[in-house]
């Protein structure tokens, strides 16, 4: 008979309900019978450690650690963190969200660990900034932009999307404000934020083209600069279904997004012919997408809202006919563009000076330990230094 390991049933249940997941469902994913996972958190029965780490590592998203705790750990929830959002809009997350949403909180807390508690940078990001209703957002917007040190001329010569998202990425990175991405699978939300005054994290959906990428991360940068989680869904149509203080701060969002990557001064300097090629002069020019470029057109009259939705309609089944047409990559490349470099070496430059044991790096990286060799040959340079 097998030894029954000492987990705590309590966590066993809030662990599975914390993400929205049923009985039924985990039993699917798991492949297990319904009266066997019931059994795990009534207490009659227990996983194996086997079982557990899967369980944990892909169901849960969580630290094996925490089944053994006494009790269920408090925790921030979605409802505490993402206070700009209407109480129906939380409630209603998809439970894929919600195990991102989950992910993301590990991350924050990997990072406070890895930091010792320490500040990421000399002078943190979030201090020398924020956001209120009041805020004039073309100032904001101009000097967060002198602070970062990248000049409008300096953007027009990235050529493309991909590269300025990895430009910007490695610019919130520098300033302690770590990005991490994730095939969401669900369409309608782009990406989302975590406030903290110390590890700011911003999580964006790699399922996305980069140009929307590239917009998600400023449009998460307002919701940290008011000091606050906050999500990017992909449609307008249902923000604007909110109303008050809610509505408002997804305007302003936006708003401080597009004036800070599409500065009106700058775009009213082009001559705003209205025509597809023009448009992707202007996105090229800027690095974001044509359908900011074609918003920009709508908000100054240039275009009806008829041919800005036929245009982005057209657009979006574009860029989801080339995402189909992909084969994905390589799990290791995605598990580095997931993570990003500067974490990444962040794990490893612990483990390096032998701080943290290879299981803490799989940990960390969310990879399992099996995986671990082929990830550092191919995305580390076979564990050389750098």
């Amino acid at each position: 008979m097998k030894e029954k390991l000492p987990v705590n049933k309590d966590i066993m249940s809030w662990a599975r309900t914390s993400i929205g997941l049923t009985i039924e469902e985990v039993a699917g994913k798991f492949h297990k019978s319904e009266k066997e996972i019931e059994a795990w958190e009534n207490g009659t029965a227990s996983p194996t450690f086997v079982q557990l780490e899967r369980l944990a590592f892909e169901i849960y998203k969580r630290p094996i650690a925490v089944f053994f705790f006494p009790s269920v750990p408090k925790e921030e929830t979605p409802k505490t963190e993402f206070r700009s959002l209407p109480e129906t809009i939380i409630n209603e997350l998809p439970h894929e969200i919600v195990k991102l949403y989950r992910r993301a909180k590990l991350f924050q807390l990997n990072l406070e660990e890895l930091f010792e508690g320490n500040n990421p940078v000399e002078r943190l990001f979030l201090d020398r900034f924020s956001f209120t209703a009041q805020t004039n957002i073309i100032s904001l917007t101009s000097d967060i932009r002198r602070e970062l040190k990248v000049s409008i001329d300096e953007q027009s010569k990235w050529n493309s999307t991909e590269v300025a998202f990895k430009n910007w990425r490695s610019v919130f990175e520098a300033n302690g404000i770590f990005i991490f991405k994730d095939a969401f699978k669900n369409d309608g939300y782009s990406g989302f934020c975590l406030y903290d005054n110390k590890y700011p994290v911003i999580y964006v959906n790699n399922s996305m083209p980069d140009s929307r990428q590239v917009f998600t991360l400023f449009h998460e940068l307002a919701h940290l600069l008011f000091k606050s989680g906050g999500i990017d869904f992909r449609s307008n149509e249902l923000t604007k279904t909110f109303e008050g203080y809610h509505r408002n701060i997804e305007v302003n969002c936006n708003k401080f997004a597009n004036e800070f990557l599409v500065p009106n001064a700058t775009f009213d300097s082009f001559q705003l012919t209205v025509a597809e090629s023009q448009f992707q002069k202007l996105a090229n020019f800027f690095s974001v997408s044509r359908e900011v470029i074609l918003r920009n057109y709508l908000e100054r009259g240039l275009v009806n809202k008829s041919y800005y939705e036929e245009m982005t309609a057209k657009w979006i089944k574009q860029a989801r006919d080339k995402k189909e047409g992909s084969d994905g990559g390589s799990y290791y490349y995605n598990r580095k563009a997931y993570l990003g470099d500067r974490y990444i070496s962040l794990v490893y430059g612990k483990y390096y000076q032998n701080k943290i044991t290879l299981d803490n790096v799989a940990d960390y990286l969310v990879i399992k330990s099996k995986n671990l060799p082929t990830f550092e040959h191919l995305v580390m340079e076979g564990g050389k230094r750098k």
